[in-house]
């Protein structure tokens, strides 16, 4: 098995992280401030040739509440998990499990964060899933790692060649 460095850095970063984020109120400036940052590679922008399939990411915790778990919002370090749903879900089926935003505007115009009927209504074509997870977490390494790598296959078996991202 190959060493993570960024794992283990990461590991070490931890125990200091979780006394920050046990006060009342958590210091998020300390464990936010501190935490190891991985090294990327660098990535281009890719030019799409012909018609583009655009897939809506949004980091609003967003979840299908009928046949779908909530986002862990107790958990300190956040949940790194991610959610994907029909595009076309309704909204009255659709709710937010991300503590770190006022979530009452989002919850009365879904389309603050999920802009679904924007896009359609500027022509767009759109995948046939909306992709979600929390915009806080603190799991980085699982975030890069696993998460990251899962969305995009779902996004890529959508058939999308181009995404809107919506950070909350």
């Amino acid at each position: 098995m190959k060493r993570d460095r960024y794992l283990e850095q990461w590991a070490a970063w931890l125990p200091a992280a979780l006394a920050w984020l046990d006060q009342d109120p958590p210091n998020y400036r300390e464990s936010e401030g501190t935490i190891p940052t991985p090294q990327r590679p660098a990535l281009g922008i890719q030019r799409v040739d012909g018609p583009l399939r655009v897939a809506l990411l949004s980091s609003s915790a967003a979840y299908d509440t009928a046949t779908q778990a909530p986002y862990n919002e107790s958990c300190v370090i956040g949940d790194s998990s991610w959610r994907a749903f029909p595009y076309d879900l309704p909204d009255d089926r659709i709710d937010f499990a991300h503590e770190h935003f006022d979530r009452a505007p989002a919850r009365r115009d879904h389309e603050l964060v999920l802009p679904r009927r924007a896009l359609r209504a500027a022509g767009v074509e759109t995948a046939a899933h909306v992709v979600t997870w929390s915009g806080y977490t603190m799991d980085w390494p699982s975030l890069l790692n696993q998460t990251i790598p899962q969305m995009v296959a779902r996004v890529k078996a959508d058939g999308a060649n181009a995404a809107l991202l919506v950070p909350v």
